[in-house]
């Protein structure tokens, strides 16, 4: 239980991190899933990278590759995350902000990863 106390608050810490640097104006959206096999987690980062219009998909920084980041005209617009207990979706843009590109992203997604 600490283990998954900890992970939620050091998400949260990078997440706000990752944003203040990024995009200080938007909203934070964060969408929590269950976890997904590793194998599962590269067939998305693959569908990221054919199905984002117009953006950018960042890889993974460290050998683990458990998380990507999606662009969009050059300002980050989502990080998926699947390092700790769960798959996690932070969306900078709120749904006021029009951020195209990732639209038939999170649709393909929305009928195979599960919530929590």
């Amino acid at each position: 239980m600490r283990l998954l106390i900890y992970g939620a608050v050091l998400l949260a810490a990078l997440s706000a991190t990752i944003a203040s640097c990024h995009v200080p104006e938007a909203d934070l959206e964060l969408r929590m899933f269950r976890k997904v096999s590793d194998a599962e987690f590269a067939v998305m980062r693959e569908e990221a990278v054919r199905l984002v219009r117009e953006g950018l998909v960042l890889h993974a920084r460290h050998a683990g590759e458990r998380y990507f980041e999606v662009s969009c005209d050059g300002k980050p617009v989502t990080l998926v995350d699947n390092s700790l207990e769960q798959l996690v979706i932070v969306l900078y843009a709120n749904r006021r902000m029009d951020v195209p590109c990732v639209v038939p992203l999170l649709s393909h997604w929305s009928g195979r990863i599960v919530a929590e």
